[in-house]
């Protein structure tokens, strides 16, 4: 995994150059906030950085894969790499997890070396656990790092935000996605996967074999059905309930995104949503651009309102309604 990152995961090469500068400046900061869309990598570019600083061989710009410190690494078990998360799927991070964190940092490393904490996804902390980590990030301990986990670096409060490095990991060219797709094995699904993940390759990777190409579709023709009054956006909603809320949202999200980029440079090319361009350019020269970008603010509100405590069916409900009016009343 370490030295694949720019033969395998070529997307990974300018993060991870970013991250090493600060080793090689003998500069490592105590707090780095990794950013980047889900699906792109962050999680197994913080473990190749935090086995990089816990190798105890001859490491040059990757860890050298051998040493006992990289076996522990690899298997999981090392005790100086923490991994804090939620402990079920979109549920959030505690403040008891934070807590015990801070138990374990109050010892002393059990190799005298560095210790990595990982915190993903980062903005799925709690407003306590929040509060509990900025004390510790004001007061860090020595040879500590912790490295924060986001997609939504905007749910994270200001006051940790300017107390971490900024690393983000970009979205890699919508032709290198479906070319590495393809050359693992995805085929002729590798166009609609990558649209599906939105240019992430191991989301999309994730989607191989799932029935969500065919959800999806099924999603765009009612939100289709709504825009031309033929379906009522609350009975709407209530189908999009079958999916994953937070997936639902990024689609429409996606759409209206190229909607709004075609009616600002109608020769360009569709970037979320190939597949669905004839469809979507429909609406290029009917709707109002002003209240484009009203609904679009919507849907990046309802994607991080879906991050925390919310009635799901109430926003989708909202996404539907407005969107219909917005359809009809141009």
């Amino acid at each position: 995994m370490i030295s694949e990152i720019g033969s395998v995961y070529p997307w990974l090469t300018g993060s991870w150059a970013n991250l090493i500068a600060y080793v090689h400046a003998d500069r490592l900061p105590h707090a780095m906030l990794i950013t980047g869309r889900r699906g792109l990598g962050k999680r197994l570019l913080a473990k190749a950085f935090g086995q990089r600083l816990l190798c105890r061989g001859d490491a040059g710009e990757f860890a050298c894969g051998r040493c006992a410190a990289c076996r522990l690494v690899a298997a999981g078990t090392h005790p100086d790499l923490l991994t804090i998360e939620p402990e079920e799927s979109g549920k959030s991070i505690t403040v008891d997890a934070i807590r015990e964190m801070i138990g374990v940092l109050s010892l002393k490393p059990h190799y005298g070396g560095h210790r990595v904490v990982i915190l993903v996804p980062a903005h799925q902390m709690n407003r306590y656990a929040a509060n509990c980590l900025l004390k510790t990030l004001e007061e860090p301990a020595s040879q500590t790092l912790f490295l924060l986990l986001t997609e939504m670096p905007e749910n994270l409060p200001v006051t940790i935000r300017s107390r971490c490095h900024r690393v983000s990991v970009p979205t890699p060219p919508r032709s290198a996605v479906v070319d590495w797709l393809r050359q693992c094995q995805a085929g002729d699904e590798a166009e609609i996967l990558c649209s599906l993940a939105q240019g992430a390759p191991f989301r999309a990777l994730e989607l191989l074999g799932t029935p969500t190409a065919k959800r999806r579709r099924e999603v765009f023709d009612s939100w289709l059905a709504v825009a031309w009054g033929r379906q009522d956006p609350v009975a709407v909603a209530a189908s999009w309930e079958k999916s994953a809320a937070e997936e639902v949202v990024v689609w429409v999200r996606s759409w209206v995104e190229d909607i709004i980029r075609l009616r600002s440079a109608p020769g360009t090319v569709m970037r979320n949503s190939p597949d669905l361009q004839d469809a979507l350019r429909t609406f290029v020269g009917t709707l109002d651009l002003v209240k484009l970008f009203e609904y679009l603010d919507l849907s990046y509100r309802a994607q991080r309102l879906l991050a925390g405590q919310v009635n799901r069916q109430f926003l989708l409900e909202e996404l539907a309604i407005r969107w219909s009016r917005l359809a009809m009343d141009p």
